[in-house]
């Protein structure tokens, strides 16, 4: 009898300090939701314990959509307060407020808001993106000449390589009547493309299964609800991961990465091998960094390492995403298509029918379209950046605390159709050449806008191209029928996806 009263005791001792517990968590959270009140910011109402993100969590809306929404919602708004659990962040609807922070502004806004720390469970966390201040403004200006015309001008061959992989590949497909998975299928020609200029490999990834795409892929779009919920929170609330120890990825996913870039350097040091790509650039930036002895920057092999990773972190959404939905777009605007494919014949036949690096940036149209389906599916549907220092609001009595997290639905924005009339339709003739450049810089900004703009975006447009240019001169491409449209975003996806994937059947074209 004594023992079950201890029990019943220690079990009501155990409930009471529980509840307690949770009664003060909640408490903390409804103070916290009351912080945009408090400074005079209208937003959507939070709900414990998730705050504005409850679809989100649940896997019901994608990761950004909240932003998109309270966009619509709050439209006649500069900026709307949200709450991620209890975390307050500010979400920008103004353009021109956009403009001041992520151009005019910029020394405020230096981060992308995660944490730049790597340690020995997330090596390859060290990367550009990743970093801010002096360490990112640095590597920046070591980076960017991997990305001018000349540098793109030695990788082309590698890329237009891996596009003739592609289009022997549709050949197989459209032999045995079968349609083209469009979502895998550019996909796996991203992922080869990064595989042979940013890691220095061949994966033959279009006849058989690779880990390099599998881990690739799950990097992209986890799989897993855990590694979901913990990229999220690398968004809003990085201090949590790094006191607590725990990866944004899968650190699976980085051994094999890390593994990957410590093979192909073994291998090139140890052969005297050279190739040109981007890893080889990352190989000689450390080679040189330390033949200068320059104090003031370092640059390891934890460093080549993670900066290849920042490659296939600019290179696979860019052109992956743009290409599959441009595609979709092609399929469903034949006469677009066919304007596309007369450029594409008319340009050509000024290179001899070769498909060359000038050739490509002759397609005035071809940009035109590849701008549209920008517009309308952006990679990443929100950029953001981190204040690293109080800001003061123009014309107003805001100030953004140092630490917020700001969020600029870059989607809703290029979906409003105040600035894009009929946004819903496909128009190309929107980005003219003459239209681009009379464009407000933050009406369209796919690639951010400033001096974290990504380094990357040209690359990416020719990725984009060139798989397309070998496919629309053999092929009429036509929706089939197992694609949902309109199109639903993934939810589980943390870029621009799209749901039951894209579907293309092939029709072979006469005289090509």
């Amino acid at each position: 009898m004594a023992v079950l009263q201890i029990a019943f005791s220690l079990i009501h001792e155990l409930f009471v300090v529980g509840f307690v517990g949770f009664l003060l968590i909640y408490v903390w959270f409804k103070y916290r939701y009351t912080y945009w009140t408090r400074k005079g910011v209208t937003g959507p109402k939070p709900s414990f314990p998730f705050g504005n993100f409850n679809g989100v969590i649940r896997r019901k809306k994608q990761f950004f959509q909240p932003f998109c929404d309270a966009y619509f919602e709050y439209k006649k708004l500069p900026y709307v307060g949200l709450y991620s659990f209890n975390v307050p962040v500010l979400s920008i609807n103004d353009p021109d407020l956009v403009k001041q922070i992520l151009v005019k502004d910029f020394d405020s806004f230096l981060s992308h808001g995660m944490s730049p720390k790597p340690n020995d469970g997330d090596p390859l966390g060290g990367h550009l993106f990743n970093l801010y201040g002096s360490q990112w403004k640095a590597l920046r200006a070591k980076l960017s000449p991997m990305f001018t015309t000349g540098k793109l001008k030695t990788f082309f061959p590698l890329i237009n390589k891996v596009a003739g992989e592609a289009l022997e590949y549709s050949d197989v497909i459209y032999e045995k009547g079968l349609s083209l998975n469009f979502s895998e299928f550019y996909a796996k020609y991203a992922m080869e493309i990064i595989g042979s200029i940013g890691f220095g490999i061949e994966n033959d990834g279009f006849k058989k299964e690779t880990e390099f795409f599998k881990f690739g892929h799950e990097y992209f779009q986890p799989s897993s609800v855990y590694w979901t919920l913990t990229r999220a929170i690398s968004y809003f609330t990085p201090g949590i991961l790094e006191k607590l120890q725990l990866n944004r990825t899968n650190p699976e996913i980085n051994q094999f990465f890390y593994d990957l870039v410590r093979d192909t350097v073994n291998y090139r040091e140890n052969n005297k091998y050279s190739r040109n790509d981007f890893i080889q650039a990352l190989i000689d930036l450390q080679k040189s960094e330390k033949a200068s002895g320059n104090k003031g920057f370092k640059f390891t092999f934890t460093d080549v390492a993670a900066n290849a990773m920042l490659y296939m972190f600019a290179g696979y959404d860019t052109s992956a995403t743009t290409g599959m939905f441009m595609a979709y777009e092609l399929a469903r605007n034949p006469e677009i298509q066919t304007k596309v494919r007369e450029e594409i014949k008319c340009v050509l036949a000024k290179y001899n029918g070769e498909i060359t690096f000038e050739a490509q940036n002759d397609l005035t149209y071809m940009n035109m379209v590849i701008d549209e389906t920008l517009r309308k599916y952006p990679p990443l549907r929100a950029l953001f950046r981190r204040c690293n220092k109080d800001f003061k609001m123009p014309d107003s009595d805001l100030v953004i605390e140092n630490g917020t997290l700001v969020f600029i639905p870059i989607q809703a924005i290029h979906m409003d159709p105040d600035i894009f009339e009929d946004p819903e339709r496909f128009n190309p003739e929107r980005f003219t050449p003459e239209r681009k450049a009379k464009m407000h810089p933050c009406h369209w900004m796919p690639f951010g806008e400033g001096p974290r703009k990504c380094l990357g975006l040209r690359q990416g447009y020719i990725q984009s191209k060139v798989g397309l240019i070998k496919l629309l001169t053999n092929y009429e491409l036509c929706l089939d029928k197992r694609t949902i449209t309109p199109i639903e975003v993934k939810v589980a996806s943390m870029s621009t996806a799209a749901e039951g994937d894209i579907w293309i059947k092939l029709r072979k074209l006469e005289n090509c």
